[in-house]
C-alpha cells in the first residue's frame, strides 16, 4: 500500500451535483434535522484525535503492522496445530513398550 493515497474525483463531484444537493438540503433544513444522528460519529472522531489515532505513528502501526502481525500469528497457530495433531497421532499409533507390556501381562495372569 502506498503511503500517499490519491482518490479520483467522481463524476458527480466534477459536475457540481454533490454541491447542489448539499445546498438544497441545507436550505430545506434537512441537515439540521439530521444533526443529532451525527453526534456519536463526531464524538468518536474527537476522541480518536485526542488519543492520537491519526498521528503518523498510529497510521503506520494501523496500516503496516496488523497485516504482518496477523499473518505471523496465523502461521504460528497453524504450525502449533499441525505439531499437536502429529503428536497426538504418534502417541495413539505407537506400540506399547516392553515395560508396559510386561506389567500388563503380570496383572492379568497371562504369560
Amino acid at each position: 500500500m502506498s503511503p500517499i493515497r490519491y482518490r479520483r474525483t467522481s463524476v458527480r463531484t466534477a459536475l457540481g451535483i454533490t454541491k447542489e444537493e448539499k445546498r438544497i438540503k441545507r436550505e430545506l433544513g434537512i441537515t439540521a434535522i439530521l444533526k443529532p444522528f451525527r453526534w456519536w460519529g463526531n464524538e468518536k472522531r474527537k476522541l480518536k484525535r485526542e488519543v492520537g489515532y491519526y498521528s503518523p505513528e498510529a497510521k503506520f502501526a494501523r496500516h503496516f503492522l496488523p497485516r504482518s502481525v496477523v499473518r505471523l500469528f496465523m502461521l504460528l497457530v497453524a504450525g502449533l496445530t499441525i505439531a499437536f495433531v502429529f503428536w497426538v497421532w504418534n502417541s495413539v499409533r505407537t506400540p506399547a513398550t516392553a515395560d508396559h507390556t510386561a506389567a500388563t501381562y503380570q496383572t492379568s495372569g497371562r504369560r
